[in-house]
């Protein structure tokens, strides 16, 4: 019991749903997957959200449980959330979000004030602030966690969900901050920075007080701007079509490694290898 009492507690903040796909459905979004990945790498995981009083609702309790990730879910008058996802030409995928979800109504419960209260890490990303009454609860259970808990912000920008102020929010709240070669040229046009890549990483992470940036180009590289510098981490023969999941493989890992006291490079090689896992998994489906 003692080592489960002094075990790092991560907590997952915003859109729980199903991604419905050609011939299955699964467990999706991405706090979800992020704690799955970060479970497996030893630490607790909470999920905060808001499912309905339906048949996905119930589903969802139990796939959380199946991944050992703890459920801190209100429940809505609002169907529980859908992703529609259909297989392009190119053979990757394309998502739809449906609106008006269970999650866009997250309401700000005893349970999650609880809980947010006992992280050592939390994660958001954008998507689940694209409403108000869910954005105002979030902010508020971010604000609330103890100072000392790394604040993970994974942009993971989708359809049209993102505005300059909710960036800027978020980022100002943020101190490790995740994101990929395509959001950081949305970011960088937003928020008027100028300069090649490292520049604009480097100017980011110095304006906003950030502990980590990590940038991911693909599969082809991942760059992190920490406390020990630049690590970076180069791939091959992962194609791109197979990456789904696999930046919040890395993300999930990277955070668990750090809690356990693992060095940037560590914790770097650790989250690389889990997202080349996915991929690879992928690929072989």
């Amino acid at each position: 019991m003692a080592d489960r009492l002094n075990t790092p507690v991560v907590v997952g903040l915003g859109e729980v749903v199903f991604d419905i796909l050609p011939d299955c459905r699964k467990l999706g979004g991405a706090p979800a997957d992020f704690l799955h990945h970060a479970v497996m790498s030893g630490v607790q995981g909470y999920l905060i959200s808001a499912i309905g009083a339906d048949d996905l609702g119930r589903e969802v309790i139990s796939e959380l449980q199946k991944f050992e990730i703890n459920p801190v879910l209100a429940i809505t008058p609002y169907p529980t959330g859908r992703v529609l996802i259909v297989n392009t030409p190119s053979g990757g995928r394309s998502a739809h979000i449906l609106e008006n979800a269970a999650w866009d109504y997250i309401p700000l419960t005893t349970a999650a004030e609880d809980c947010i209260k006992k992280a050592d890490a939390i994660y958001f990303g954008t998507l689940a602030l694209r409403k108000a009454y869910s954005k105002e609860t979030l902010l508020e259970l971010i604000d609330m966690a103890p100072k000392t808990a790394y604040r993970f912000f994974d942009v993971n920008f989708r359809q049209n969900y993102y505005d300059n102020e909710l960036i800027l929010s978020l980022l100002q709240r943020a101190d490790i901050l995740k994101l990929n070669t395509d959001e950081l040229k949305v970011i960088k046009h937003l928020l008027k920075l100028s300069g090649n890549v490292e520049d604009v990483c480097l100017a980011l992470k110095e304006k906003y007080g950030l502990q980590y940036l990590i940038l991911s180009d693909g599969t082809k590289e991942t760059r992190i701007w920490g406390k020990d510098g630049l690590t970076s981490v180069k791939n091959s023969r992962l194609h791109q079509a197979f990456a789904f999941g696999a930046g919040n493989a890395f993300g999930g890992t990277f955070m668990a490694a750090l809690l356990q006291n693992a060095t940037q490079e560590e914790a770097h090689l650790a989250a690389n290898a889990a997202a080349a896992a996915v991929c690879k998994a992928s690929k072989n489906k």
